[in-house]
């Protein structure tokens, strides 16, 4: 997920009090290592008070030695001494040695690369008369990575016989990762309790669609309206409303697809900019977002959801007729500084002014970003948990995929982009079926120039550098949305840690689903 709104770094108070004010420890320390200056007889005193010491401690020592010990000179080591005093059975740093050379984590090598990129991947062949296999991956920028992802079957909605339902689902955090690792346990139950009841009147598209929108609302509902309740509950510490709180500081956005194996029919709810883009092959040579298979077909694109941004004409249009009286909501493409329209969480943007200053002053609540950069709101809520649902079937007549990402993938190339590197994919595992793993596909040239990566260039596909080597169909997208071919350029985004790696590539997450054609066809 990009930079959703700013935060403005604070200092440690208590790092300050310790700069201003010694701890009584420290100052304890100060003065007992102090060496006395005056000349009064108090000193002399003192002086010749710890001479005695410092005598008898000298005679109790000699007198307590045994005779054998007193017949060696052998000094002692620090290996005796840690033998001796288990005060010092702790690290021993000699250890680490002495040397003007200072030392490195190694960076990836060609082998690495290919073990990083799989190191979350995925792969399940069904065999199906509808799915035949998905993959999936996920390579994390932030640390810990704010992605999220789910797959899996659940018993049928409608009467519980007959084929499961399938579902995917992808979740990008945002201000943290509470809230897309709740998503991942209980968005699904909603879904379910949700269709089931809308089953109750008939098994159209129309109660699907609706049946989404109640559960994601319904779940946000349950996250975000119930936190004046949470805070003013009696029988709760302070710890456990913090943690009931901290999901719903955080945000998410969602992608959520339901397939119906028996009607074909593909039910895609979206809130926020992850994306949901389907491939399939047509002999047709009309659409601009195709690419030539080596049939002569053509591996189309199409989109199955909308960006739910502050940059989408139709969001701002809603929130403007919504909030007539704050003519500045939407500025620079984000809603008082939020990127996504639509979100599960970001209480901070959903709450009333009073609840959100009691959460900031009392209950380390987010802050909104400043108003003299984006405006004075009031009240809200900005932002709805309410997704864009879509119905799509299946096509019966030709192979097709489904691309379900993060906007991490969506920022390193178009939707035709990636259905184009699928559609390759497919053709070269059709071509080395039978051989076993086909040879890698590499451009003419391996010439690539200077690896740049930072505000001059950031990681995005370019179809000169396209490769094919990978067994999986999302790890070949998200290597080739960090450099494909060039592997000096995959090596150097992957060897960027957070938080520098922020500046070139986000957290990505991405799942491919393949479809049979019907039967017969």
């Amino acid at each position: 997920m990009s930079t959703r709104h700013l935060i403005r770094h604070r200092p440690c108070p208590t790092a300050l009090m310790r700069l201003q004010h010694p701890t009584p420890r420290i100052m304890r320390r100060f003065q007992s290592t102090e060496t006395p200056t005056r000349s009064s007889s108090s000193g002399t005193a003192a002086v010749s008070f710890a001479a005695g010491l410092t005598c008898a401690s000298l005679a109790s020592w000699y007198l307590s030695r045994s005779p054998q010990s007193s017949n060696s000179a052998k000094p002692s080591t620090i290996s005796d001494k840690k033998r001796d005093d288990k005060s010092l059975d702790i690290p021993d740093l000699n250890e680490l040695g002495l040397s003007d050379k200072i030392t490195y984590t190694p960076t990836p090598d060609s082998e690495g690369v290919t073990q990083q990129l799989n190191e979350h991947a995925f792969s399940h062949l069904l065999g199906g008369k509808l799915v035949t296999r998905y993959d999936g991956t996920q390579v994390a920028s932030n640390s810990p990575c704010e992605d999220r992802f789910i797959h899996g079957h659940f018993a049928n909605p409608i009467d519980g016989s007959g084929d499961d339902w399938l579902t995917w689902g992808v979740f990008d955090g945002h201000c943290g990762w509470q809230m897309s690792d709740l998503l991942t346990r209980h968005l699904i139950p909603y879904v379910r309790r949700a269709l089931a009841s809308a089953q109750s009147t008939g098994n159209n598209e129309e109660a699907v669609q609706q049946a989404l929108k109640t559960a994601f609302t319904s779940l946000d509902d349950a996250l975000v309206k119930t936190a004046l309740d949470t805070i003013d509950d009696k029988d709760l510490s302070f710890a456990e409303k913090a943690r009931r709180l901290e999901a719903a500081y955080a945000g998410a956005c969602v992608l959520l697809t339901v397939l119906d194996p028996r009607t074909r029919t593909l039910t895609v709810a979206s809130t926020g900019d992850c994306r949901a883009v389907l491939g399939r092959k047509s002999s047709s040579s009309s659409s601009s977002s195709s690419s030539s298979g080596d049939d002569g077909g053509k591996w189309v694109a199409a989109d199955l959801s909308t960006d739910c941004t502050g940059a989408n004409a139709d969001e701002v249009a809603r929130l403007t007729t919504q909030f007539p009286d704050e003519p500045e909501i939407v500025k620079h493409g984000r809603v008082w500084g939020m990127q996504p329209s639509r979100t599960f969480g970001d209480g901070m943007w959903k709450w009333p002014a009073a609840l959100k200053e009691r959460l900031r002053n009392y209950y380390n609540g987010l802050s909104l970003p400043s108003a003299a950069r984006y405006g004075a709101y009031k009240e809200g809520p900005y932002l709805t948990a309410e997704p864009l649902v879509t119905t799509t079937r299946i096509p019966d007549d030709a192979p097709s995929f489904v691309i379900l990402a993060t906007d991490g993938l969506w920022d390193m190339m178009t939707s035709a982009q990636a259905v184009e590197l699928v559609g390759k994919w497919v053709e070269w595992r059709e071509r080395s079926r039978g051989i076993g793993k086909g040879e890698p596909i590499q451009p003419p040239t391996m010439e690539f120039g200077e690896t740049i990566l930072g505000r001059k260039r950031q990681c995005r596909y370019e179809e000169q550098k396209t490769t094919v080597r990978d067994d999986n169909a999302a790890v070949h997208l998200v290597r080739n949305g960090l450099g494909g071919a060039d592997e000096e350029m995959v090596r150097g985004a992957l060897t960027f840690r957070y938080p520098n790696s922020r500046d070139i590539r986000d957290d990505i997450t991405v799942q491919v689903v393949f479809f049979a054609p019907a039967k017969g066809q």
